[in-house]
C-alpha cells in the first residue's frame, strides 16, 4: 500500500498495477483489503500524472470484477462525490461510465445508486467534470434506454424531453 503514496510517479503506478494483479489472483480473498484500497485508489485519481491515474482507475474496476461493482462504486463514491480535487471528481466518473459499459448487463443496481450523484456533477465548478458527467449520462442511456429516461424525469430535470 505504501507504494501507491509513491512521490515517484512510476513507483506509484507500479503498485497500483501490482495491487490489480494481486487482486485477480486473489479473488474473495482479496476483499478484507478493500476499505484500504478503495481510498487509496480513490486519492490516486487525482494524480498529476495520467498513468498514475488510469492504473488507479484500471485497480477501481478490478476491484468491481473481484467484488461487486454497486459496492465498490459506492465505498469509492464515498470518498470521490465530494472530492475537494476535481481531477478526482473528472476520473471516478469517467471510471464509472467505464463500469456502466462492463456491468450495466448484470448489475441494475449499479444505475440507481449513480444516476444522483452524476446528476449532481453536471452542475460541478469544472467543465471537465460537466463534461465527463455528459459522457457518463450518455452511456447511462445507453444501457438503460427509456427506464433511464423514467428515472431522469423523477428528478425534475428542466428540458428533458424523450428522444
Amino acid at each position: 500500500m505504501d507504494l501507491t503514496r509513491d512521490a515517484n510517479f512510476r513507483v506509484a503506478q507500479g503498485g497500483l498495477q501490482a495491487l490489480s494483479a494481486a487482486a485477480v489472483v486473489a479473488g474473495d480473498h482479496f476483499k478484507i483489503h478493500l476499505n484500504a484500497l478503495v481510498p487509496a485508489a480513490v486519492e490516486r485519481l487525482g494524480d498529476g500524472k495520467q498513468p498514475v491515474r488510469e492504473a488507479a482507475r484500471q485497480l477501481l474496476i478490478t476491484l468491481m470484477e473481484v467484488s461487486s461493482s454497486t459496492i465498490i462504486v459506492e465505498r469509492a463514491g464515498s470518498y470521490a462525490w465530494s472530492h475537494k480535487s476535481w481531477r478526482v471528481r473528472e476520473e471516478f466518473v469517467r471510471t464509472v461510465a467505464t463500469a456502466l459499459g462492463l456491468f450495466a448487463s448484470t448489475e441494475l443496481p449499479l444505475q440507481r445508486v449513480l444516476t444522483s450523484p452524476v446528476l449532481q456533477w453536471m452542475n460541478d465548478s469544472n467543465q471537465s467534470v460537466r463534461e465527463a458527467a455528459i459522457y457518463c449520462i450518455e452511456e447511462m442511456y445507453k444501457h438503460m434506454g427509456s427506464q433511464f429516461y423514467e428515472e431522469l424525469q423523477r428528478h425534475n430535470l428542466p428540458g428533458v424531453h424523450e428522444p
